[in-house]
């Protein structure tokens, strides 16, 4: 019988990036195991100092360590193969480590908020944190892009930790100075909940007057502010299965195949605080609800003439001047994004996606997906979850 590898597993379980890191380490142990996790006692039962907690380690006779890396030093004596499952920092090439594509993360906020039709942005980061700062500028480039600007907050992880009231105070004040209604996107769904408890304290109005995006889709968290929150699902179960492999290549004694594992966002899980369509024309406002309630059709251009009730060249005009997009780009965008879902929400086949999105044959589905993304929807499945 095949000797199980001990690995110790520094992860908490209290964000759902982490929890589903985990989900992701523990569907590899299962397929390709056996591993034996070792893990330490619960913060309610802990005690020990880092020295005592290292000795105990030490003793487990691990083969490889996934840790946080703030758990690095502690590990460092361990001398076993590890990966740091979650970054705040690039670190240097000799470490293995999961980072998350944050830039591509920011892109996708502002595609997502240019797309309400909102004329105003604002990004909400922590300053000195690398994940925040990188998708604040992946969300300034993609803003730019729609030729509009970012007002950017930005305040640092200490201040937050010492003064969370004196923070949210002025947090409060930043966001009353915003002129609106104003798309903001923050680092992350803690973040977006603290923009979200700053303005009810102010009396700000969500998403009417700031429409709230925030990323990792913690249902605990998203669904605790008022309203719930708009958030961009990260393919976490797939970037913890791709570091387990990981850890598995170096524990057999082979060179792996890469040193970074990249967690690459999903798809934004749209919640009240983004209901919203910032424009003021009524012709559009019923052209663009139709498009993202009728994503399940194949709809033509004549389908939205007869829903906004207004000629075809004035529909074209229209969209680019409040969207920068042609109607049939914007319900190509909606078609796509609501097969991406499907594809990594549910175990559904390509034929049933098919029927569910409108097309007569499977092939149709692949090619329309394959010309907007530059992957099969079989690849898109992989590469975003474990199975």
């Amino acid at each position: 019988m095949k000797q199980p590898h001990g690995v110790i597993l520094l992860v908490p379980s209290a964000r759902e990036f982490d929890r589903g890191l985990r989900r992701g380490i523990v569907e590899y142990a299962h397929a390709h195991g056996p591993w034996i996790f070792h893990e330490e006692a619960p913060a309610y039962l802990q005690s020990l100092s880092p020295k005592q907690r290292l000795r105990n380690m030490g003793g487990w006779n691990a083969h490889g360590v996934i840790a946080l890396q703030s758990r690095l030093a502690e590990v460092e004596p361990l001398k076993v193969p590890r990966v740091v499952a979650v970054e705040t920092r690039r670190l240097g090439a000799s470490i293995c480590q999961v980072v998350s594509a944050d830039l591509d993360i920011g892109r996708m906020g502002a595609r997502t908020l240019t797309g309400l039709g909102l004329r105003h942005f604002a990004f909400c980061g922590l300053q000195g944190l690398q994940f925040s700062d990188d998708r604040e500028a992946g969300f300034r480039e993609g803003v730019k892009r729609a030729g509009y600007e970012t007002v950017v907050y930005s305040s640092s992880r200490q201040n937050l930790g010492q003064s969370w009231y004196v923070e949210l105070k002025q947090l409060a004040r930043w966001l009353a100075g915003l002129p609106k209604p104003v798309g903001l996107m923050a680092c992350n769904d803690d973040r977006a909940r603290m923009v979200a408890e700053a303005c009810q304290m102010r009396g700000i109005r969500v998403p009417d007057e700031v429409a709230i995006l925030g990323v990792d889709n913690d249902e605990q968290v998203c669904r605790s502010a008022s309203p719930p929150l708009s958030s961009i699902a990260l393919a976490t179960e797939r970037g913890g299965y791709e570091a387990a492999a990981l850890l598995a290549s170096l524990m057999a004694g082979e060179k792996p195949p890469a040193k970074v594992v990249t967690v690459q966002p999903a798809h934004v899980v749209p919640r009240q605080s983004t209901d919203i369509l910032a424009i003021e024309d009524p012709n559009m406002i019923r052209a663009l609800r139709f498009v993202r309630e009728n994503s399940n059709r194949n709809l033509r251009v004549t389908d939205l003439v007869a829903a906004a009730g207004i000629s075809r060249r004035a529909l074209q005009d229209r969209f680019i001047k409040e969207l920068g997009c042609t109607p049939t780009e914007e319900m190509h965008r909606c078609r796509v994004d609501r097969i991406g879902r499907l594809l990594v929400e549910t175990n559904m086949t390509i034929g049933e996606i098919a029927v569910a999105c409108g097309f007569e044959v499977d092939a149709h589905v692949a090619r329309f997906f394959s010309r907007r993304t530059g992957m099969t929807p079989l690849a898109y499945r992989k590469k975003m979850r474990i199975s």
